[in-house]
């Protein structure tokens, strides 16, 4: 009985042998504005331009999920579930607990349904600017302070000696953006863009956001 016992068990722990998701820190979920059917597409051809070897799938109108197999054999695990019609949820994990990749096949996944990254007016999105006295140490550290404030997920950043912006996503995966250029000492033009398409909703967001910066960069009055 300890024999077969022991054989099983390393049966059990052959590569991509389970497709349960499992849950944790390290899975990582996203929402978009589209069908099951869209974002279960863009998943799969997401996991294939990353080189995943997909072993097994299951999926109907409603999601569906698959398991797929890096080259040195860990799992990744990808489930999607509609929301509505025109909502669903993607949850990612890549065994064992890499999170970074995980972030990844979703930006990837993202990319593949047309929301890779915010674009500003003249390519799509909406933008909203404006010209403060600042430094750019500050001027970013306000924009992380704004996307906190409006729960936005950090996805990037980059910084150089004279601009830097970062990234983000909302709830339901809209691309946003914040990048400060340095246009004299001291004085910082700032960039709110939301969405690569034009919207009523996009440029409301990217008016809060502005507002939200503002707010992150006015000191708070002392209770003494």
């Amino acid at each position: 009985m300890k024999r077969i016992s022991a054989i099983l068990l390393v049966a059990a722990l052959g590569a991509c042998q389970s497709n349960d998701l499992g849950s944790g820190a390290n899975t990582v979920e996203r929402e978009f504005a589209l069908s099951a059917d869209d974002v279960w597409q863009a998943s799969v051809k997401a996991a294939e331009s990353m080189d995943l070897r997909i072993s097994r799938n299951a999926h109907d109108k409603f999601g569906g999920n698959f398991v797929a197999c890096r080259a040195n054999g860990d799992e990744v695990r990808v489930d999607v579930r509609s929301l509505d019609e025109k909502h669903a949820r993607v949850s990612a994990r890549v065994e064992p607990g890499d999170r970074t990749l995980a972030t990844m096949l979703q930006e990837r996944i993202a990319e593949k349904l047309g929301l890779a990254e915010a674009k500003a007016a003249l390519l799509g999105g909406n933008t909203v600017e404006a010209t403060y006295t600042t430094d750019l140490g500050v001027a970013m550290l306000s924009a992380r302070r704004a996307f906190r404030t409006l729960d936005v997920t950090l996805t990037d950043e980059e910084t150089h000696a004279e601009w830097a912006r970062i990234d983000g996503r909302l709830k339901d995966s809209t691309p946003v953006r914040i990048r400060a250029d340095q246009v004299e000492q001291c004085r910082m033009r700032v960039t709110f863009i939301c969405g690569n398409a034009r919207s009523d909703d996009h440029r409301d967001f990217a008016r809060r956001m502005k507002d939200e910066y503002e707010a992150a960069s006015t000191p708070k009055a002392s209770s003494y």
